[in-house]
């Protein structure tokens, strides 16, 4: 058995090359069980999406910790770090000790379960894992983000007092679908039977699909846009701020450091989702929350001299609201990309997004299994001024080296890449 945090993780990246990702929710099941079901009587928040998962996320953590009294779980994937960073409850991870006997605890049902030929994959390990922390943690509510989909997500056990869906676009069509309208019913499996239902997806066919499902149910729905709404936005080259509604509730000139239009999205949803759910929360908490939140890897500038931002976009939805998002807070600027991404993604269409606003476009690879060579990434690209570096850190490096005054240089691809960047940058440490 693995008993060091060094251990645990060549264990966890083992057994992600042997199993993989492998849906369903009867390994899951049969784990708890033999747990004890510690998931059982915690109230939870439940959050899927295609992009914003995280984000939303950290916005209603915020405002609840701004509030205060209480203890805020929240379970997140990938982590960029550390694999600790995703079991947190209000700003702490959970320390080695703690992780290490929450693994042990797990061991001799891993164990027995792998002898049957049915053992848990290293997600399904790590959710049990979360659920059994807080439950001996006694939290107060648990904030659990999606690691796939929804209907058969890992996480997908749980019975939550609220769900929002942030978003839909086309990702991982071999698994969730090959139209918008599929992914975001399996999206819409995490809606549950009275459960209020926070959506922020307002393009008709995938909406469609929620609100079909959310009336199948029993669950109140609430739509950005129709039920809720964003006004009066302003913006500066380092900050922004909106208005919010809902209802007979206005909330004015709410003020934010996270940057781009679907960072205010997923500001309103998470502003949405603490006044619908909760019984009292104060104002002051929701300004606070909104303007303290940051999601490390999500536009984020590490560097002034020169501009260097990360961003963790994964999927060509990401790849434009990243281009979006540096035409309005740099519109004067210049953009060199180092790029990277997962094989499994739709590479080509990102790379395609970022060739008509680049300067220069700097591909590289980097280790992991799913990750895609330099080679395929480049061959993919019809930019003029393409470059392929193999070895990532040359091509931050050169990337570093050349760009200049009113030029910013974007590394973006995949979170799992930005945790390597941010490491060899000393980002966070």
């Amino acid at each position: 058995m693995a008993t060091t945090m060094n251990e645990i993780n060549h264990f966890f990246e083992r057994r992600q090359v042997q199993l993989g990702m492998n849906f369903g929710l009867s390994r899951m099941e049969a784990l708890l069980s033999k747990l004890g079901n510690p998931h059982e009587g915690l109230t939870y928040i439940h959050i899927a999406g295609s992009n914003g998962k995280g984000s939303t996320l950290q916005y209603i953590k915020e405002i609840l910790m701004a509030e205060g009294g209480g203890k805020v779980a929240s379970f997140t994937s990938p982590y960029l770090i550390r694999m600790n960073e995703q079991l947190k409850i209000n700003a702490n991870e959970i320390s080695d000790n703690d992780f290490i006997a929450v693994f042990s605890e797990l061991w001799p049902f891993i164990e027995e379960m792998d002898h049957a030929g049915n053992g848990p994959t290293q997600f399904e390990i790590l959710t049990a894992m979360a659920f059994s922390y807080f439950s001996k943690k006694e939290v107060d509510v648990v904030l659990m983000e999606t690691g796939l989909g929804g209907r058969l997500d890992t996480t997908n056990v749980i019975k939550p007092l609220l769900s929002i869906i942030t978003s839909i676009s086309l990702e991982h069509t071999n698994i969730l679908g090959d139209t918008l309208a599929e992914i975001a019913s399996e999206k819409a499996g995490i809606i549950k039977t009275g459960a209020g239902v926070i959506s922020g997806v307002t393009a008709k066919e995938p909406a469609d699909v929620i609100e079909a499902k959310a009336d199948a149910v029993g669950a109140p729905y609430y739509l950005i846009g129709k039920d809720f709404h964003i006004a009066d936005v302003k913006k500066s080259e380092s900050r922004q701020s909106f208005s919010f509604s809902l209802g007979n509730k206005t909330i004015e000139h709410i003020e934010m450091n996270m940057l781009g239009y679907h960072q205010i999205e997923n500001a309103a949803l998470a502003i949405a989702a603490v006044l619908i759910a909760m019984e009292h929360i104060d104002e002051k908490s929701i300004r606070k929350g909104i303007a303290e939140a940051k999601w490390d890897g999500r536009f984020e500038k590490v560097s002034d001299e020169p501009l260097v931002i990360l961003d963790g976009a994964h999927n060509p939805a990401g790849i434009e609201a990243l281009i979006d998002t540096l035409k309005v807070h740099y519109p004067e600027y210049k953009y060199r990309f180092v790029f990277s991404s997962f094989k499994d993604k739709n590479y080509a269409q990102m790379l395609r997004d970022l060739e008509g606003n680049a300067l220069e476009i700097i591909i590289t690879e980097f280790v992991h299994d799913r990750a895609a060579d330099a080679q395929t990434l480049y061959e993919a690209s019809h930019h003029d001024n393409k470059r392929l570096i193999k070895n990532w850190q040359e091509a931050i490096t050169e990337g570093k080296r050349k760009t200049g005054n009113k030029e910013v240089l974007v590394i973006a691809g995949s979170l799992h890449f930005l945790s390597l960047v941010r490491a060899f940058l000393s980002v966070g440490l």
